[in-house]
């Protein structure tokens, strides 16, 4: 019995490192008023400007909608235009293509600044 409890007690109950690597950590929120303008970065299209329609978004992404056909792993500089003013551009790629014309986008780096201004913003309601 006492081999039983040094085993048990030599185990590691620390998950820190498990949680580094969720993929799923960031809060997503039903996007506030936004004007959201995409560039494509993708060497053939590159610069071409289109706009879109912010539907959710988080410091990890957001799912957009626009007229554009968009393929998987297009990638695209978005412009996101707060009602308030608050400006951010960021960098991302398609991930998935949720309905027509409807895109959910991997930004390439988390994005701690849009982090705490979405909590500022929208913190009380509830995440989506």
């Amino acid at each position: 019995m006492a081999d039983n409890d040094n085993g048990f007690a030599a185990f590691n109950f620390d998950f820190s490192n498990h949680l580094k690597i969720n993929k799923r950590v960031g809060v997503r929120y039903t996007a506030p008023p936004s004007t959201l303008t995409l560039r494509n970065n993708n060497l053939l299209n590159f610069g071409s400007e289109f706009t879109g329609k912010l539907l959710d978004i988080s410091a990890k992404g957001a799912l957009i909608s626009c007229s554009n056909t968009l393929s998987m792993t297009t990638k695209l500089a978005l412009q996101i235009l707060f009602a308030d003013g608050t400006l951010f551009n960021l960098k991302g790629k398609v991930v998935r293509e949720k309905s027509l014309h409807h895109y959910g986008i991997k930004f390439d780096d988390y994005n701690k600044e849009l982090d705490e201004y979405l909590y500022k913003l929208l913190g009380n309601i509830s995440p989506k």
